[in-house]
């Protein structure tokens, strides 16, 4: 994954509770009502490219790549694709810089369009190359199956998972981030096309990790809530395989996934599969790597000044003739803020609103942000966002650089920049280019431009000079017209100047990240520490030295470098149509066997199929319960179109005597949004129910879900919500009406409070044959009845006339950690909360009763086996109603209680 690890094991909560196998999830690759895709199997190679009419230049790219790129990979991860490799290039209603690779429903990677956005992070010359190229090892990292076990059950169970209690048919989809970034980041940087690696923003801060004593085993094989967050596998990842292929040879390490993969009972074996690697353990290479940045980070210079700002994560440094402008998060985990630092006076203003992160542009008296939002419910763009959310009209699918004085925008048409960059200037076509662009008060245009490893700056269309490297970002121009830029020093990144024919190193600072001039003799500088990003003001400061050439050991080994394109790329046409429905396969088979606490045997079998974009699913079950129930059906979901919905059919094949038992019956959902625009999100919904274990009840419900959600950083709840969902249900005749409002909303210092009130009333005069407003013991309302009102403290489900509850709530989260290495859990942070409801409930025949609730708990955000984010609450619950079992009880709930 690019820049994020995606998974796709979530399940429908409302079909799970009925105990029924849903189909695969869907809807995750691609928006509703997408563009037309065609399919083409590539001679030579086990490989599928998917891709749209508008795209075929880049499959055709992709397709001249893949085959000799499999054939390298082939060799050193040693093992050839047991699956045919699906290979979506998606089409512009999708533009995000991203792209994802796994083995869900089958062995596949889905490439995005918006790379230009991320131009100056990856250093790389074709963003298409470097998802091929990363996304691709991926795809080899996890799908080896070094054991014939693994390997036989896959012919039998394909991607599927079985549960006695452990064999793992795919091992290493339980592989950390850390190995299967930092490896892709690694192979990403081999092929002549740039990379992470050549940055030497990162080198600076992997030494400054390395240097504050942050590259330890428990430290890097968790997920850490601490700077630089997600960039640590990526970037301390990358580095730390970087130094072992180095070491051990590029084999070497690359044959870490096949030694890991062997272990198809227990894939945790970190410390034993790295030595059967290379010849060390884990800990003690990871040590060693430490040590070396460690030494090196001696030689480090860290940028000092007049503080600003500073802020856990970095978006680019926007500027005016006037202004210097940009967005933090200081905390991490609350409300952005945007910072502008007026020039003349140096006087900095900041304003706390829920901008997106992304580099300003100023235009009038307005600020806007570059970011990638839904602006439809099927479509997500690319372009310039107010503090709302609101895309800026004219600026979809256009990464604004600046505007010239006349009011025409430059920037970046995303939908074709696929490869690189495509710089217009107005509706003209302007160049092809390699780097974010700068705009004079004159209106010339400053740019750096890719060839091989050489990289040249250009004022408008005339070359300055040149060097060699793939990092270089224009950062301003003086006065004088003397152009400033940053690149790489010896020991991480800095900031040089070119005029005359001469460039020269103006800042002794090498942890520079951005720079944006005050004056033609300050300049406010964008620095990177060991706990965050910062922003001081600095004069200039000017010595003779030109940017450093960083060369990686791989430059001169006979694997480094284009591929030569295969011709299979002249063969591409339109002619097959990928028909969603049609091109499901066999995903695999969920397989899982138990006894239950009164000895019963229980289990389940679930075949799933689907297809490689997500659009549609359907699996076949049969499964057993602890009651001695055996059901079997099927089910279907699709999200192809905007009518996103699911329908589950199923027969019991054995009651176990028991009269109270359907003897078959329907579940289906569907959700038809028609608001997704800035934070709102608005949807019609329906549900229909019949649970096979509950005879008589069976819900049809329509809903309206009306939201406004913002969350911001790590922060462990949402920042804000305002949420309304109105609802009416019929149930055998009888109309239930009603709605929940929530409210949420954070406070200083990681406070967290929330208000919400719900309320169901039921037009029928019968509490017979469980009719009425549903009083449910669980805290979310499974069984796709909207109406239900939740008390965890009952002791079994009762029914009234009608039932309400308003509720307060307050938590605090904590920061306490624990992380380890080798043992199995460890401890991210923790919550503690508190919650007060009263209800009011009205009986059919005794009244109305009130009742009160308190619930104190704590949340504890875990990890397990150094990889599964796990929240576990524990909390006590005094309830003083008539209808629970105990006024007092302590409950366990697996995931977040507040």
């Amino acid at each position: 994954m690019i820049r994020k690890n995606l998974l796709f094991f979530t399940m429908a909560l409302s079909l799970q509770a009925a105990k029924l196998p849903t189909p695969l999830e869907t809807g995750m690759a691609v928006v509703p009502q997408d563009k037309a895709y065609y399919t083409h199997k590539l001679p030579k190679s086990d490989v599928e490219l998917i891709y749209t009419k508008d795209n075929m230049n880049f499959a055709k790219e992709a397709a001249g790549i893949e085959v000799p790129l499999h054939k390298d990979y082939e060799k050193f991860y040693d093992w050839k694709l047991d699956e045919t490799l699906h290979v979506g290039l998606i089409s512009d209603n999708n533009q995000v810089a991203n792209g994802f690779s796994n083995q869900l429903p089958n062995n596949r990677q889905i490439n995005y369009i918006g790379g230009t956005s991320e131009i100056d992070y990856f250093s790389t010359t074709s963003w298409l190359d470097t998802l091929l190229y990363h996304e691709t090892a991926h795809n080899y990292q996890v799908n080896v199956k070094g054991s014939a076990v693994s390997r036989t059950l896959h012919t039998i169970f394909g991607n599927g998972m079985l549960l006695l209690p452990i064999p793992f048919i795919v091992p290493n989809t339980t592989e950390n981030s850390f190995m299967l970034e930092g490896n892709a980041v690694l192979n990403e940087s081999r092929h002549g096309n740039g990379g992470r690696l050549y940055s030497g923003r990162f080198v600076a801060e992997t030494m400054l990790q390395a240097k504050a004593g942050n590259l330890k085993p428990e430290y890097v094989y968790n997920n850490r809530l601490a700077f630089p967050y997600s960039e640590i596998p990526y970037i301390q990842g990358g580095f730390y395989n970087l130094y072992m292929a180095k070491k051990y040879g590029l084999k070497g390490i690359d044959s870490y996934f096949l030694h890991n993969s062997y272990n198809w009972f227990w894939p945790f074996y970190t410390n034993d599969s790295m030595k059967q690697s290379v010849g060390i353990d884990f800990e003690h290479s990871l040590k060693d790597f430490a040590n070396e940045q460690k030494s090196m980070a001696k030689n480090l210079v860290e940028a000092r000044g007049k503080h600003l700002a500073s802020s856990q994560f970095f978006s680019s440094l926007g500027n005016s003739a006037d202004e210097i402008f940009f967005i933090v998060n200081t905390s991490g985990v609350s409300f952005p803020k945007l910072v502008v630092l007026d020039k003349k006076s140096e006087k900095v203003t900041k304003e706390r609103d829920s901008w997106l992160a992304g580099k300003v542009v100023k235009i009038g008296d307005k600020y806007f942000t570059q970011g990638s939002m839904k602006t439809s419910p099927i479509r997500t763009r690319q372009g310039l966002f107010d503090s709302a959310a609101y895309i800026k009209k004219g600026t979809a699918s256009k990464m604004v650089q600046a505007y010239l004085s006349d009011g025409r925008a430059v920037y970046f048409d995303v939908a074709s920049s696929y490869s690189q960059p495509q710089l217009y200037v107005g509706n003209k076509f302007y160049a092809q280019v390699n780097s974010s662009v700068i705009v004079d008060k004159n209106d010339n245009l400053y740019y750096f431009k890719q060839d091989g490893k050489t990289r040249t700056l250009y004022k408008n269309k005339t070359a300055l000079f040149s060097y060699k490297g793939f990092y270089g970002i224009v950062s301003d121009v003086d006065s004088k017209g003397r152009v400033y830029f940053v690149s790489n020093s010896k020991y991480g990144s800095s900031l040089y100047r070119y005029a005359n024919g001469k460039v020269e190193r103006v800042s002794s600072a090498d942890n520079i990240v951005e720079a944006r001039l005050v004056n033609d003799n300050e300049v406010l500088l964008a620095a990177i520490s060991a706990k965050d990003y910062y922003y001081v003001i600095n004069p200039i400061d000017v010595k003779e030295e030109s940017p450093f050439e960083r060369k990686l050991f791989f430059e001169n080994k006979d694997y480094y470098g284009a591929y030569k394109v295969d011709s299979a790329s002249e063969n591409l046409k339109l002619n097959d149509n990928y028909y969603s429905f049609l091109d499901m396969h066999y995903s695999g088979t969920d397989f899982s066997m138990g006894q239950s606490t009164n000895g019963t045997l229980t289990g389940s079998l679930n075949i799933k199929v689907g297809d490689p974009l997500s659009q549609n699913s359907a699996n076949a079950f049969i499964t057993r319960d602890d009651t001695n129930i055996t059901i079997a059906g099927a089910g279907y979901t699709s999200s192809q179109y905007l009518l996103n919905y699911t329908i589950i059919g199923y027969g019991v094949v054995d009651k176990s005597k028991r009269t109270d038992v359907r003897d078959g019956g329907v579940m289906a959902s569907a959700t038809l949004p028609f608001l997704t625009t800035g934070y709102f999100y608005g949807a019609l919904g329906a549900n229909y129910f019949q649970d096979y274990d509950t005879l008589e009840r069976e819900p049809l419900s329509t809903t309206l879900t009306l939201s406004n959600s913002k969350k911001y950083g790590m922060s462990m709840y949402v920042n804000s919500l305002n949420a309304l969902k109105i609802y009416g249900v019929n149930e055998r005749g009888d109309t239930i009406v009603g709605g929940v409002y929530s409210f949420k909303h954070d406070l200083p210092y990681e406070f967290y409070v929330g208000m919400s009130a719900k309320y169901s009333r039921t037009d029928g005069n019968k509490a017979t044959d469980s009719r009425g407003v549903k009083l449910s013991t669980n805290d979310i309302p499974v069984n796709m009845d909207p109406s239900t009102i939740d008390m965890p403290s009952l002791s079994t489900s009762h029914y009234v006339k009608s039932a309400g509850y308003g509720e307060l709530s307050l938590a605090k989260v904590l920061n306490f950690s624990a992380y380890y290495f080798t043992f199995p859990i460890s401890l991210q942070r923790e919550s503690l909360y508190t919650k007060f409801r009263h209800y009011s409930l009205e009986e059919f025949t005794n009244g109305t009763s009130q009742v009160n609730e308190t619930r104190v708990g704590i949340t504890l955000s875990t990890i397990l086996l150094n990889s599964r984010a796990m929240p576990v609450s524990l909390e006590y619950i005094y309830n003083d109603s008539a209808l629970v079992r105990d006024k007092e009880s302590v409950r366990f709930v697996l995931g977040s209680s507040f």
